[in-house]
């Protein structure tokens, strides 16, 4: 008894202090790229582009995870394609904490290229999802909360449909759907459907089915021009606004009264 007593002394003081000190250990950028790199089957030569290497204690242990955005060899111009928190394990080795999957639907107000940020935000971790910088807010946000095995859902808030010409819930197209889902340019096609209707208004019934080829015309350019990819917000507010001021520019000036004589 006094032999088994000793020997569970002898491993306590000296066994489990080494294995916290592995956990303990701070997790440096060179081991992290050399993780994702393997994570990637990426060449040695090719070290990962860090946008972001950020520590938090999301575990309340002391311990300090890493939070990592980065583009690998495998990442093209798509932007960064690992988006990870990183710890330790028992043997000091790097893995990986599990992010819990959301319902795709609810990306469904996201269009184009889709990246996305992860912050520590008051013992929470963050994804900040985007489409596209121009946007004036984060069209998607979801908070996450460590529950021992996984970052589990916390919230989710994300913008909705804004008010266009037409009617959002109807059958639409890549690019009116998106409309539908930024703020700016729903504005834009509300101006847009004012000033269309103010010309019509002044033309002649010829004139008048002249303007809807036009606008048809004009429709089909816009899709193909600013299909939702890289900067597709820009493009659409330059198509857009031009097409107003052009519009506008088309409807005569009302015809100044005649003054009243006596005579």
């Amino acid at each position: 008894m006094k032999l088994s007593l000793s020997f569970a002394t002898v491993f306590l003081l000296f066994v489990t202090p080494s294995t916290h000190a592995q956990k303990s250990k701070p997790i440096e950028k060179d081991e992290i790229a050399k993780w994702t790199n393997r994570m990637e089957e990426c060449p040695a030569d090719q070290p990962p582009h860090f946008w972001k290497v950020d520590y938090y204690d999301f575990k309340g242990d002391g311990t300090q995870q890493a939070i990592v955005i980065a583009g690998t060899c495998m990442s093209g111009t798509g932007g960064p394609d690992i988006h990870s928190v990183l710890s330790r394990n028992s043997d000091g080795e790097l893995e990986e904490m599990k992010i819990a999957e959301v319902d795709p639907k609810t990306y469904d107000n996201l269009f184009g290229n889709r990246n996305y940020d992860l912050v520590a935000e008051n013992g929470l971790l963050v994804a900040n999802v985007e489409d596209d910088p121009s946007r004036s807010k984060i069209p998607l946000i979801i908070r996450y909360k460590w529950n021992g095995k996984e970052f589990a859902v916390d919230s989710i808030h994300k913008t909705g449909i804004f008010p266009t010409s037409y009617d959002c819930k109807k059958s639409l197209s890549e690019v009116e759907n998106a409309i539908c889902h930024v703020e700016e340019l729903a504005a834009l096609d509300v101006q847009l459907g004012a000033a269309y209707t103010a010309l019509l208004a002044t033309l002649s019934p010829a004139d008048r089915d002249t303007l809807k080829a036009e606008q048809r015309v004009w429709l089909t350019n816009r899709d193909k021009q600013c299909a939702p990819y890289k900067g597709w917000i820009g493009c659409l507010t330059d198509f857009y606004q031009k097409h107003i001021d052009e519009l506008k520019k088309r409807v005569p000036d009302p015809s100044p009264k005649q003054s009243s004589s006596f005579r």
